[in-house]
């Protein structure tokens, strides 16, 4: 029986797993990566093992891949197979497709995990049904992936879309990037966590403040705080939203997309976020009269995401005719 094989591989773990060629997750798996303790070649083989061991609790052989996709953190080059850069593992312009196809000889395709998750959002996600996407994803940094014509867009030389280094204000917050007012630097959920102390350090009395000794700050202590009327959590909220519908409106006004979807730890906060920010993003867009309106919706897969995503991504390079 032919399946496919979806590989996400993240800064703290690899996500796997089988996929059926109608797209469900038939079993999945895991493992650690160590960045500061394993080379390259270490966490390929480490994958291989995983993927090898995953096939065979569950009755199948590597035979049975008909295409493995892989998502990654950084920039691979599909064409190549070339794992180029990715800032938190050691993979330096690596041969990442010549390694794995020493044990896997079907088709092996690569893209950007933000890029093959938002496939998986567009095509049996939140977005079903529309040919064209934008998926933000909001957790430690900012992810985002551009889906047009059903396909996803990536540029001429496979590096884009990187929505979270797009510059929201001149000479703002300092970016990991290394620019400065990035989209990330006020949306992601670090960036939450950052403007939720600030606000507690000048507001120590606040009931903002109470809520954080309760638990430890996360994306979550301003809006439970917001929720509980607090004047100073409200004022985070706000201005975290502000921004963040800012964005919104940025990528509509550049790809005009059916939807927009909303993924990652602060989407957590589920349909409030979405009204906080959804009326802001569409007036600041450019639409007038009657002409149709995108939606801004959550995204519905969660950490399955990109392990699906990839799968896609596979069948789409097989149906479209790449041979690499």
């Amino acid at each position: 029986m032919s399946i496919f094989l979806g590989v996400d591989i993240g800064g703290s773990s690899i996500k796997y797993g089988i996929v059926s060629l109608d797209y469900k997750l038939l079993a999945e798996g895991s493992i650690q990566t160590q960045d500061n303790q394993e080379t390259a070649d270490q966490i390929t083989e480490n994958l291989i093992e995983a993927c090898l061991d995953l096939l065979a609790d569950n009755h199948y052989q590597k035979e049975d891949v008909m295409a493995m996709g892989v998502g990654v953190p950084g920039t691979i080059i599909n064409k190549t197979g070339i794992y180029e850069f990715t800032g938190n593992l050691p993979f330096h312009h690596y041969p990442l497709r010549e390694k794995l196809s020493k044990t896997f000889k079907c088709p092996i395709y690569f893209g950007n995990d933000a890029n093959l998750a938002s496939l998986a959002e567009s095509r049996i996600g939140a977005g079903q049904g529309a040919m064209n996407s934008v998926t933000l994803t909001l957790g430690t940094g900012m992810g985002a992936g551009v889906i047009l014509n059903d396909r996803v867009y990536s540029g001429f030389n496979e590096t884009g879309c990187e929505f979270g280094h797009i510059v929201m204000q001149i000479d703002g917050i300092p970016c990991t990037c290394g620019r400065k007012g990035c989209f990330e630097s006020y949306v992601s959920a670090t960036a939450l966590i950052r403007q939720t102390k600030e606000a507690i350090k000048d507001n120590p009395e606040s009931l903002l403040a109470q809520e954080a000794k309760e638990e430890k700050i996360s994306g979550r202590t301003a809006f439970n705080a917001w929720r509980k009327h607090c004047p100073i959590g409200t004022k985070v909220v706000m201005n975290y939203t502000k921004y963040l519908a800012i964005g919104i409106a940025n990528v509509i006004n550049s790809y005009m997309p059916e939807v927009v979807i909303i993924g990652g730890g602060i989407s957590n906060e589920g349909q409030d976020l979405i009204d906080l920010c959804q009326e802001d993003a569409i007036n600041q867009s450019f639409i007038h009269g009657d002409v149709a309106k995108p939606q801004i919706v959550l995204a519905t897969l969660g950490n399955k995401a990109g392990t699906l995503g990839a799968a896609l991504f596979a069948d789409d390079c097989l149906k479209d005719g790449l041979k690499y």
